[in-house]
């Protein structure tokens, strides 16, 4: 067998053996790259391993949440939370709830599943299984429409009414209050004291 036919037998071990279990928390030696899964691309590997587990589980919302203060770029929303709907239905088990493990220092780094009491309120609908747009996307966007500061928190929604999904950023200072962006759409909208200020398509 020559040099090259064993890379490339290698490697597809390899690839096997790195994705077989996509909610065990990897070792320190496998901490994604640069060269890695993306944000949306470790989101769309969650739900698929959720609904092995739990067939006809809906993805309802993503809350992400900085664990060094606040930020400028993304990559340090490692603290996430996906919260699914449980078809089951069963008393104490409404909803599913998916989130980072403690000291968790990159995407896609799960702790077990954990059962919740309540479902989804009622102005909240599905997500859909995979985003449009992934994290970095949205917040170059965000930047593009002229929102330079830091935020310490991104929801990611589709309330009754609404068309798209929605990423809300919730701002590190008051005056900015929280940035709107769409999924799909990539408008950008500004909500400053309980009012809508400012709007911008960057798609």
């Amino acid at each position: 067998m020559s040099p090259l036919h064993s890379f490339i037998i290698a490697s597809f071990l390899f690839a096997i053996l790195a994705f077989s279990n996509p909610l065990a928390p990897p070792s320190r030696a496998s901490y994604p790259t640069l060269n890695e899964l993306t944000f949306r691309q470790q989101i769309a590997r969650a739900v698929v391993s959720i609904q092995a587990a739990y067939p006809g589980a809906q993805l309802d919302r993503i809350e992400c949440t900085s664990t060094r203060g606040p930020l400028r770029t993304p990559l340090g929303l490692v603290d996430v939370r996906l919260f699914f709907a449980n078809p089951s239905r069963m008393p104490g088990r409404q909803a599913i709830l998916l989130s980072s493990r403690p000291g968790a220092l990159v995407w896609g780094q799960w702790s077990r599943p954990q059962y919740l009491p309540d479902p989804r309120p009622g102005a909240e609908r599905p997500l859909g299984d995979i985003l449009t747009s992934d994290i970095v996307q949205v917040v170059r966007r965000m930047r593009q429409a002229g929102q330079q500061g830091s935020f310490r928190a991104v929801d990611v929604l589709k309330e009754e009414g609404m068309t798209e999904v929605w990423w809300q950023f919730q701002m590190s200072s008051r005056n900015e209050g929280w940035v709107w962006v769409g999924d799909e759409s990539g408008r950008v909208v500004v909500e400053q004291n309980d009012e809508e200020t400012k709007t911008g398509d960057t798609s």
